[in-house]
């Protein structure tokens, strides 16, 4: 009877403007939940559709009352009913709850007549120790991740190229850089049409330049092994399965390894009027 009453207050028994196409509650029929679609008959009072069959508001709500069972809400309406039964302060989600929950208001006012205030949750990755020294080795950041686990392997080993080579390859991105740059200039006062062309050569040369650097460091990458599993670290503790730690990584792994004292650093280290996502070195 609970599930009916909640059903009930939450505004079946209103004139809620819902378009003939739209509903907030299923029941169940031969195993499958069916939507129940609210309109305006001819005569200017509000029926149900059950599939084909029409059901008025009187009879709806006596089988909600009896068979409280047979209903469930939709994904709008579920969050409604449960500050109907258990009325919320304030509820804490990540953007997409929020964004959800702006979507969800309208039914909260029609319904409840008010709407549970959202509050954004933290949003942070946790930087152990290890991962910590191995970002600032190969000089990395958190967003370096992001772009896959190939191309990190491919920046970290550009990285650890021998000195003098990479040395190398500074002076002769400099050199061409200023040497073009003359050219262009040159030409400039020559014939300032010739310029255009000289910048797609030159983006030409240094894109050339680009992947010999690239080709050096896989080649380097191809002897170290050493990199991939550091690459393959820094992934799977920061960036595991392409997506943000906080959606694989339970906090409750880290309130386990450190105890008490991680939730004291979290406290004293994260920006509590920042919603943007945020680091957080152990």
């Amino acid at each position: 009877m609970v599930r009916g009453k909640a059903l009930e207050a939450a505004g079946y028994h209103q004139q809620v403007k819902v378009t003939p196409s739209s509903t907030l509650v299923f029941m169940l029929r031969n195993g499958a939940r069916v939507p129940v679609h609210r309109r305006v008959n001819g005569e200017g009072s509000a029926e149900f559709l059950i599939e084909e069959e029409r059901v008025s508001q009187e009879e709806l709500l006596d089988r909600l009352g009896s068979s409280p069972e047979d209903f469930s809400a939709n994904v709008l309406l579920r969050p409604v009913i449960q500050d109907y039964l258990l009325p919320t302060l304030a509820y804490t989600g990540g953007s997409a709850e929020v964004a959800y929950f702006a979507q969800v208001g309208v039914v909260y006012e029609a319904l409840l007549g008010r709407v549970t205030p959202i509050v954004p949750r933290l949003s942070a990755t946790i930087i152990e120790l290890k991962p910590k020294g191995l970002l600032e080795r190969y000089r990395l950041r958190l967003p370096d991740l992001f772009q896959g686990p190939e191309s990190l392997r491919e920046l970290m080993a550009s990285r650890t190229l021998p000195k003098e080579l990479q040395s190398a390859f500074d002076q002769a991105e400099a050199s061409l850089e200023k040497s073009l740059a003359a050219i262009r200039e040159g030409l400039a006062r020559l014939d300032a049409t010739l310029v255009d062309s000289a910048t797609n050569a030159a983006s030409k040369m240094q894109h050339q330049l680009t992947q010999l650097r690239a080709r050096a460091a896989r080649a380097e990458l191809r002897q170290t092994e050493v990199l991939g599993r550091h690459a393959d670290l820094l992934c799977n503790a920061l960036y595991p399965n392409k997506t943000l730690q906080e959606r694989e990584i339970a906090g409750i792994y880290f309130v386990a390894r450190y105890e008490v004292e991680f939730l004291r650093g979290v406290y004293e280290t994260i920006h509590t009027d920042c919603v943007d996502h945020q680091v957080i070195s152990l």
